[in-house]
């Protein structure tokens, strides 16, 4: 009989951690027969190694116990005080520890290394510093161990910051710029001066296969953001040659929850989430979590379409200490009004001063639509002490709908643009499958990981054009006439079919303080594509892609690494003659150190990186349906992230990046400025809690996040203005209420975000409010 003891129902297995409970036993000692001789005796002795302790315990009683060496090595017992029978004793002495204690039939205990293990909430969600390993590392190493720069921002910063989008959450990223420049919805962003793709769970999303829309996953279900630097970052294949942002959502755990919180704000924003979790079973393995939000607004602040979000999330998992198998759903709307935007000058060379609290062109009613239907399952086993098999399956469904008028071009210095009346319907259905063996094992004094894994990615875009747009002149300041209505009529396609096969190995071996790891990826890539009008083309590609890092321990707190890697992204253009343009290559080279202070509750990551691109793609001059290939650029620059508690009550996360970028071989055409692209970008966030009565709790944070000037164009003729935003707010906890209010943009300044054309330059929000309600029921 295995004896297992937990809370009562409704709390958590005892002290969060892997054990089984064996108090019990003391329960069950007044019930057990025995000699007068052994009830009329008590026990006590000091906490001292288990081993002895156990054995001590035997020779008080004279009765032999079962022990598992292994089970008790290294372990310390804990005190026991007036222990009336060796049952109790025992328990008394292994109270809290990782260990199975088992009572035969006959009355033989047992002590024995059969730890059950349970679900736990991720630290994401309870801390701001994430130290454990990220979902898109198969060798399972911890975010101190990997020889790369890798950041992750945890929900519990994000629900200290009271953001309620990928935008604000990513404004914590080092490296990372956000695309707000785009009438297609979602969020797209640059990681290191290359834009990249996201993925969810450690697999490609949609916005990672041609699809108009960026990645829109509310923030309601996300767990951590993980910002991964360097081409080989995500083991995605081509593409995201600086790096990519992996969203990892919430999983069910075995503490029982139910949180439920409400907030308003500017612009008549509205929001609730429900967050229910709790284990389906006694023992606590099985476990289910519910997570639902909706939020809409009346407006956005440049008067278009209020923001609408809702999102239902169920997912249940099962876990044990060799197998944890988790389903999950995600089924989102989300509809988006326009990003409000000016347009340049081209005369004075600076945006029109635009007004922020009405459309530019046409009325309210304009904006995206993205619906999002997801389903995952991953199982990871442990076969052995040496094996562990994890397998990862994902398909998603994102429609998207386009509804505006949408600047196409400046005419002239007085406010003339070229307007599109057309829209765009999308449909993106993406099936992936990875699977991944790791073979963990010791030769001696070395250490060795072995990892090798395939991903199978099946990518279908349907892309539908209207017809009956068409293209009109429009002053934005003296509008005459009447503008035609938006297109409704959709029968122009595109189709696009892609299937990726990867299959990689990585290979991490340890002696002593040094850890050396070497992996190695192909991608084959088939890529066909119909558009109406044009005749059907097809392409294969097949790359092999080597990274090689290394991790050197100086202290227990202080390591040094370096990483080259090498990133591949297939092309499928054609040039006017008829011929593919080259695939674009880069190359990654890192070294860096983290640093563990303040007793290690504060980690530093700092490091230097190159990262350099064969070629890109640009308009060819002499016929701008098609392109040419022209020379690539290079990035070279710092990374410093630092993210903790450097103090009691205080949290304190920080980001500086700064980048120098060029282009290898400047030409008339090109110039010599990446566009679009801020040299530096940086963020610090600290806030300070403190307890002031029983069950009351202050907590106040302030933050600042900006980025240096930019460049609309090569040539360097345009720019955009730098810009800093400062955050501020404060909450309360009385009891099971939290109450927060904050203050988003607190100086209200005026500015833009980074862009690469002129007739879009998306504005900064102003000075917003929000106040955010949450009660515990359990």
């Amino acid at each position: 009989m295995t004896f297992d003891r937990r809370t009562s129902k409704g709390g958590n297995p005892m002290g969060k951690r892997h054990i089984v409970a064996a108090s019990l036993l003391a329960l069950a000692t007044a019930a057990a027969p025995g000699t007068a001789w052994a009830q009329a005796r008590t026990l006590s002795q000091p906490s001292m190694p288990l081993a002895q302790a156990l054995q001590r315990i035997a020779a008080e009683w004279g009765a032999p116990l079962n022990i598992d060496p292994d089970a008790v090595k290294g372990m310390t017992a804990k005190p026991v005080v007036n222990a009336s029978s060796e049952r109790e004793a025992v328990a008394q002495a292994t109270r809290g520890l990782p260990v199975a204690v088992q009572v035969a039939d006959d009355g033989l205990i047992s002590i024995l290394n059969d730890v059950i293990v349970v679900a736990r909430p991720n630290e994401a969600e309870t801390s701001v510093l994430v130290r454990g390993p990220t979902s898109s590392s198969r060798l399972g190493q911890s975010l101190r161990d990997q020889p790369r720069n890798t950041q992750v921002i945890s929900a519990k910063l994000l629900e200290k910051q009271q953001a309620v989008n990928l935008t604000e959450a990513l404004a914590n990223a080092g490296g990372v710029v956000v695309n707000t420049a785009t009438v297609q919805g979602g969020v797209s962003f640059s990681v290191r001066g290359f834009d990249s793709n996201g993925a969810v769970n450690g697999l490609p999303s949609a916005s990672s296969s041609s699809f108009a829309a960026g990645t829109t996953l509310p923030l309601a279900n996300i767990e951590r953001i993980e910002v991964l630097k360097g081409p080989d970052a995500i083991l995605l294949g081509g593409d995201n040659l600086g790096g990519t942002i992996n969203i990892v959502t919430k999983k069910p755990n075995a503490e029982e929850r139910l949180y439920v919180t409400g907030e308003t704000g500017s612009f008549g924003l509205v929001r609730g989430v429900l967050d229910a979790n709790r284990a389906l079973t006694e023992d606590h393995r099985l476990s289910a979590r519910v997570i639902a939000s909706a939020a809409t607004a009346d407006r956005n602040f440049g008067g278009y379409r209020g923001n609408e979000d809702y999102l239902f999330a169920p997912s249940i998992r099962y876990k044990n200490s060799v197998t944890d198998v988790i389903f999950s759903a995600t089924l989102g709307n989300q509809l988006f009004g326009v990003v409000p935007y000016t347009v340049m000058n081209t005369a004075t060379k600076m945006p029109f001063d635009v007004a922020f609290n009405r459309p530019l062109i046409g009325g309210k009613d304009q904006g995206v639509q993205i619906q999002t239907t997801q389903f995952n399952a991953e199982v990871s086993q442990k076969v052995t002490d040496w094996l562990s098999v994890v397998v990862r399956g994902q398909h998603q469904i994102v429609d998207f709908s386009l509804k505006q008028y949408s600047p196409f071009a400046v005419l002239n210095p007085q406010g003339q643009i070229l307007v599109s009346t057309g829209g765009a319907r999308q449909r993106a259905n993406t099936d992936v499958l990875d699977s991944f063996a790791r073979v963990s094992f010791s030769t001696g004094a070395i250490t060795h990981k072995i990892v090798g894994g395939m991903t199978i990615v099946d990518s279908d875009v349907d892309k539908v054009f209207a017809n009956d747009g068409r293209m009109l002149p429009y002053n934005i300041f003296n509008p005459t006439g009447t503008l035609p209505p938006l297109a409704r009529n959709f029968n122009s396609s595109s189709v696009q079919d892609s299937k990726l096969y990867g299959y990689y190995g990585q290979y991490l071996i340890g002696l002593g303080p040094i850890h050396l790891m070497a992996a190695v990826r192909n991608n084959r890539r088939e890529l066909s594509s119909k558009v109406t009008g044009r005749p059907a083309s097809f392409t294969k590609n097949n790359a092999t892609t080597p990274s090689y890092g290394a991790v050197v321990d100086i202290t227990d707190k202080l390591s040094v690494f370096g990483s080259l890697a090498y990133g591949f992204q297939p092309t499928t253009a054609l040039d006017r003659f008829g011929a593919r343009l080259p695939d674009i290559r880069t190359r990654n080279a890192e070294t860096g150190v983290k640093w563990d202070l303040f007793d290690k509750r504060v980690l530093l990551n700092a490091s230097w990186f190159s990262i350099r691109q064969s070629n890109l793609l640009d308009r060819d001059p002499a016929a701008a349906q098609f392109q040419i290939a022209l020379p690539g650029q290079l990035g070279q620059g710092i990374d410093i992230n630092v993210t903790g508690n450097p103090l009691r009550g205080l949290t304190v996360t920080a980001a500086f990046t700064r980048t120098n970028y060029s282009y290898l071989q400047p030409t008339r055409s090109l110039g010599n400025t990446v566009n679009g692209q801020p040299r530096d970008v940086y963020n610090l966030y600290a806030a300070y809690e403190r307890k002031v009565a029983d069950d009351v709790k202050l907590r106040i944070g302030a933050g600042v996040s900006g980025r240096s000037s930019s460049a609309i164009d090569r040539l360097n003729v345009y720019r955009i203005p730098g810009s800093a935003q400062a955050l501020l707010n404060g909450s309360a906890s009385i009891g099971a209420f939290d109450v927060t209010i904050g203050v988003r943009n607190l100086f209200d300044a005026k500015a833009y975000n980074p862009t690469r054309a002129i007739n879009y330059i998306p504005l900064v929000e102003p000075r917003t409010w929000r106040l955010t309600v949450g009660y515990r029921f359990f």
